[in-house]
């Protein structure tokens, strides 16, 4: 399951994830400054966490983060639920913290408490 290798590397490597923008329904980030992706629950489903790639190199982050109606933009999703395992939905739900975190600065904020500046 390459999606699930790539989202352990995200957690691994979360200082690639950037350009964190959290709407009303998701949160949309950058890894390694040139992947788009969006995260979310769902909230008609408990404990499903749904995964957003956009592979269209034409369309930023920002943009895409504006679209309310998405005829025209392609992506690729992935469910905690496609997979059904613990460990999965382990793996999904820290990608969604860790990416959480950053909408509020969390990890600046608790970097300057470990360091003590």
């Amino acid at each position: 399951m390459k999606i699930i290798q790539a989202i352990n590397s995200m957690i691994e490597n979360q200082d690639r994830i950037t350009n964190v923008i959290q709407t009303e329904e998701e949160i949309f980030f950058v890894y390694n400054n040139k992947y788009k992706w969006s995260i979310h629950e769902s909230n008609q489903e408990p404990n499903e966490i749904l995964l957003y790639l956009y592979p269209e190199k034409d369309i930023s982050i920002e943009d895409l983060s504006k679209i309310e109606v998405w005829p025209d933009t392609k992506f690729i999703v992935y469910k905690v639920s496609d997979f059904k395992t613990k460990e999965v939905f382990e793996s999904f739900n820290e990608l969604y913290q860790i990416v959480k975190s950053k909408v509020y600065g969390v990890d600046d904020l608790l970097d300057d408490i470990i360091t003590g500046n």
